[in-house]
């Protein structure tokens, strides 16, 4: 396997698979040749725009792939499983990446037997570049192969190294909490539109503020959150008076339970699939 031209296969040609395939292409463009397959080729055609070949035979893009990334739903996997193992394709030397929620690492030892397998969790923002993406690695990948792997991610944004047990945490924690975090903005939106704001001024005020206090978050390494939360905080006054209200509606507790009942849901998913 040459790192420096590989052939890179995607079998589905979904949100994360576009995702994944726009940061190889922005960190190794014109490097790799790569093709996508899925059952409508009419669907795929920006990746072709993008010089991928494009195919609705997934045997053939598991052939072709060096590194294959499978991207499809969860509960379409057995099936695409079943048709890669009874295609008679070879895979002792691929590199096999998973983005799928609820399949544990022993549920594909179960259908593909040992195989070089890697599993991805990356969160949406990894569309900008921007994203956080865990990684799991099983026994037959080598320190090399995994390295590779880290790098083919480079354009997600943030790589978080970890176990099975993490990338079930980080799948919550920063997978599901774009979703959190767009509710709270919501929320906000809509008590600064009650307030005389026309949605559109009251959407971009809201994106400011989250962008500024994303930024002095990261550009304050040295203060904790606690710190920068008391800088905003004058005793006894408006800001005071708010998070004495989302005190006594228990904020941080309900934050654990909506964590605990994303992984109430992840290990369900892997009771289902195993």
């Amino acid at each position: 396997m040459d790192k420096n031209k590989l052939k890179i296969a995607f079998i589905g040609g979904g949100n994360m698979a576009s995702c994944v395939f726009n940061g190889i292409v922005k960190t190794r463009p014109h490097q790799d040749e790569i093709m996508v397959s899925g059952p409508h080729v009419e669907k795929l055609e920006h990746f072709k725009a993008q010089g991928a070949q494009v195919t609705s035979d997934n045997a053939a893009a598991f052939a072709f792939g060096e590194v294959v990334f499978l991207g499809v739903k969860p509960q379409m996997m057995p099936v695409v499983l079943d048709g890669l193992k009874q295609s008679g394709v070879s895979y002792d030397d691929k590199l096999i990446v998973s983005m799928a929620a609820g399949w544990r690492l022993q549920a594909f030892e179960h259908r593909l037997g040992p195989c070089k397998l890697v599993r991805i969790m990356p969160n949406t923002p990894a569309k900008l570049g921007l994203g956080v993406t865990a990684v799991c690695t099983g026994r037959e990948v080598s320190a090399e192969e995994r390295d590779l792997c880290l790098s083919l991610l480079e354009g997600l944004g943030k790589t978080v190294l970890t176990d099975e047990a993490g990338i079930n945490s980080l799948g919550a924690l920063a997978g599901s909490a774009p979703a959190f975090m767009y509710r709270f903005m919501e929320a906000l939106v809509s008590e600064t539109v009650k307030h005389g704001f026309s949605e559109a001024e009251a959407r971009a005020i809201i994106e400011q503020m989250a962008l500024g206090t994303a930024q002095m978050v990261i550009h304050n390494q040295d203060q904790s959150l606690a710190q920068l939360r008391e800088a905003v905080t004058s005793k006894g006054g408006t800001t005071f008076q708010g998070l004495q209200q989302m005190t006594q509606y228990k904020f941080e507790e309900m934050m654990t339970e909506v964590i605990e009942a994303c992984l109430r849901r992840t290990h369900e998913f892997e009771e289902m699939f195993d």
